[in-house]
């Protein structure tokens, strides 16, 4: 070989050598600042969480309501949740927005600070929420002009759809990892496995609970004047809503229990109707049992006065030992709540039950 061989041929030598040089420093920067991410000395507000028992749930068959199936009701919008999450606040401001024991967390580390803009959607059919870290080191729900050294993205394991599917979280996976080497960085990920298996434990017990409770005031005649409806609903203290549905809430302005047509049709859109049905949505709601109290003594001081007959959604009628009955079955309910940490009308229910 010539000289000019030679010294192209080292020349390329130190090329490779110096790529192969710069590969290896970058991929030892990424898993020291990943290590160092995980050896944080401040309080870790999302994994450092007491877990409640809510992961012990035994499965079950989907329990269908004596009197109206959940699912045919959508579900009233997620309670607001704190949008900035300060390490020195309260650990439940953060289980506010994921908590792993209902969500299955995965970790972002960029190689540099992401700008919001650059975050993606991600979409596969269960709920998505993502926090970041920002320059300030607090955490917050992510928000337009912001950028953030770290990113939480945690996806809601169960819902009224059901749990979680191994598909989802793998397309969950893919979409969280493309996003992390778009950036340069790198992603960590609980096990599915044991992910697959909370879900269904946790659905299980949803199973268990999930009951909505419609009380029915039949006409026996004539259908019932609306202006008659309205104004016993209006001296209950319902509220009649843009839903054209009647709403019963407590004075922090929590859903109660609602006042509708039978038919689903909007009551301010009517003049007189041959049924109304007053819903409970059980898990939803906070202090159920005296909602439920107060939802029927409505029902049969409107049976009364209006001259109809109270019945469930087979048409059968609805005596005071029936109701009784109904109310001993939502204590038990609620207390099943209680014990796995999952109170009725609280954050965690209003997400598993949406």
């Amino acid at each position: 070989m010539s000289e000019f061989h030679w010294i192209t041929l080292g020349l390329g030598a130190a090329l490779v050598g110096a790529v192969w040089g710069f590969n290896a420093w970058q991929e030892w920067r990424f898993k020291k600042r990943a290590a160092a991410a995980f050896a944080r000395s401040h309080p870790d507000v999302l994994l450092d969480t007491p877990k409640n028992m809510v992961r012990q749930g035994e499965t079950g068959m989907r329990l269908e309501p004596t009197l109206e199936p959940a699912a045919t009701v959508l579900g009233e919008p997620l309670a607001p949740v704190p949008e900035m999450v300060d390490l020195a606040d309260s650990v439940a401001l953060a289980v506010a927005i994921l908590d792993p024991a209902l969500d299955y967390v995965a970790e972002v580390h960029p190689g540099d600070l992401v700008d919001y803009a650059a975050v993606p959607s991600i979409e596969v059919g269960k709920r998505v929420r993502v926090l970041g870290l920002s320059d300030a080191d607090e955490w917050e729900v992510i928000r337009p002009g912001h950028r953030y050294q770290e990113f939480r993205i945690g996806l809601q394991l169960v819902d009224r759809q059901g749990p979680v599917s191994e598909a989802q979280l793998v397309m969950f996976c893919e979409q969280v990892n493309a996003f992390a080497d778009a950036q340069g960085g790198v992603a960590t990920f609980p096990r599915r496995e044991d992910k697959l298996r909370v879900a269904q434990q946790l659905d299980g017990f949803c199973a268990e609970v999930d009951m909505l409770i419609g009380l029915n005031v039949v006409s026996s005649r004539n259908p019932f004047a609306l202006s008659r409806v309205v104004a016993m609903a209006e001296a209950a203290g319902l509220v009649l809503e843009t839903d054209g549905v009647f709403h019963a809430r407590s004075d922090s302005g929590k859903p109660l229990f609602t006042l509708a047509d039978r038919h689903h049709r909007p009551l301010d859109a009517l003049d007189d109707t041959p049924s109304v049905t007053l819903l409970l949505d059980v898990p939803r709601v906070a202090g159920g049992e005296q909602a439920f109290d107060r939802m029927a003594d409505l029902a049969q001081q409107m049976a009364l006065t209006l001259g109809g007959d109270l019945v469930d959604d087979d048409n059968r009628s609805l005596k005071p030992a029936d109701l009784a009955a109904i109310r001993k079955q939502l204590v038990s309910i609620y207390a099943k709540m209680d014990d796995r940490g999952i109170p009725g009308g609280g954050v965690a229910a209003l997400r598993l039950f949406a």
